[in-house]
């Protein structure tokens, strides 16, 4: 693991942490030149005052942008409309550096570099909350450009270029506005995509498994019975009037049906020997993940000498349903790491995911009838079986022991 993906999966385990020290480093680029206007700005104290404390509440917010984007935005939208509706400051250009700047220039307070972080409030909800939530923050948020965009005529009055400089200063920010909600949605569309299309990749490998196992049936039994009924229907037919054809008829069904069972026998001793048609799809099916874009991790240790065909079958489906429910819940951005360990006497399977990113989980909700199935499997092949949440992501393990009969916590 490059160290890349490691502060890329820290970064998703402590979201609050992680955004926390995004807002600071925000704040340590945009609060100095926010605090330079406040500093040399002459209008009223409680004003600059709550300028001050309106822009360190959007910047803030910043960390509460994944764990509680709908409350960070609101806060940011409130602290927003308070600073538009503050008395307007006089700035001495000078201290500022703007040369060529008349004396006594007079700005609405909603320009300090501090605002731009409202931003970063629309573009959470846009990319990690539903459509609807989405589009009233994109309503919200172009009102507040009509605003703003009203506010500067009353602090310029009709401005040096009239009407068309606040069109274009209107239409600037709409831009800003509408240009980080389509980037949100691009992100939240895609997210979705990329958790679909690794559902459908644990499906098909279920859908693979399932006609493979079709089609060996189908090739032991399907022409030992068709000879058998074919038989049957002929020694019913002529056995009053040929009893020595009869007894030949019966005893191809004899023979036939001792093949077919020999076959059946045949493939199950294969199934049984192998722990490990199952077993040995795990990586594929691992890697079928990963070819998505999930980040997935196979860890392998000791030989599955003692465990059962059921066993075998049990945890491949554990691995199978565990790796699906990874996905659907907790979305495409997760790590999921995939434990198989043998020692003597016992096999056990653990699948473990970080949880993902808070705004990817539940994505796509489930009934939760997939791990019950499994839950019974597992206790049907006499494994022990356990789900539950760990270190802010889920656990799903199973194990075997020989010669012991399982049970279910």
């Amino acid at each position: 693991m490059t160290w890349t993906d490691r502060v890329d999966r820290w970064t998703r385990r402590h979201p609050l942490v992680s955004d926390a020290l995004l807002a600071l480093g925000i704040a340590v680029m945009l609060g100095p030149p926010s605090l330079d206007i406040l500093l040399v700005a002459e209008s009223p104290a409680w004003a600059l005052w709550g300028a001050g404390l309106c822009g360190a509440a959007v910047l803030a917010t910043v960390a509460l942008r994944r764990v509680a984007a709908e409350a960070a935005f609101v806060v940011a939208s409130l602290a927003m409309a308070v600073t538009v509706t503050l008395p307007n400051t006089m700035v001495s250009p000078a201290p500022l550096g703007l040369a060529g700047a008349s004396d006594g220039m007079e700005i609405p307070l909603f320009f300090l570099p501090s605002s731009a972080v409202y931003l970063v409030h629309l573009y959470a909800v846009a990319a990690w909350r539903p459509l609807p939530k989405s589009l009233l923050a994109l309503g919200i948020s172009v009102t507040g450009a009509l605003l703003c965009t009203a506010r500067t005529a009353t602090a310029y009055g009709a401005l040096p270029a009239g009407w068309l400089t606040l069109l274009l200063a209107l239409l600037a920010l709409v831009a800003a506005v509408a240009g980080t909600w389509a980037a949100g949605r691009f992100r939240f569309e895609r997210r979705q995509r990329l958790a679909e299309e690794a559902e459908e990749a644990v499906e098909r490998a279920a859908a693979d498994e399932r006609r493979r196992i079709a089609r060996d049936m189908h090739d032991i039994v399907a022409h030992s019975l068709a000879v058998i009924v074919r038989q049957a229907e002929g020694g019913s037919a002529i056995a009053a009037k040929s009893p020595d054809r009869a007894a030949e008829a019966l005893s191809v069904i004899a023979g036939t049906a001792r093949e077919a069972l020999a076959d059946m026998r045949g493939t199950l001793r294969v199934l049984r020997e192998a722990g490990r048609p199952s077993l040995a799809g795990i990586p594929a099916l691992v890697e079928r993940v990963r070819a998505t874009g999930v980040d997935v991790r196979l860890t392998e240790r000791g030989s599955a000498d003692a465990l059962t065909a059921g066993a075998a079958m049990a945890a491949y489906r554990l691995i199978q349903e565990a790796l699906t429910n990874s996905v659907k819940h907790a979305g495409p951005h997760v790590c999921v790491t995939v434990r198989v360990t043998h020692i003597p006497g016992a096999s056990v399977f653990a699948v473990e995911d970080d949880g993902g990113d808070d705004e990817d989980r539940a994505s796509l909700p489930g009934a939760g009838a997939g791990l019950r199935g499994v839950r019974e499997r597992v206790r049907a092949a006499g494994g022990t079986f356990e789900a539950g949440p760990v270190d802010g992501g889920f656990e799903v393990r199973a194990e075997f022991r020989a010669g012991e009969r399982g049970a279910v916590k």
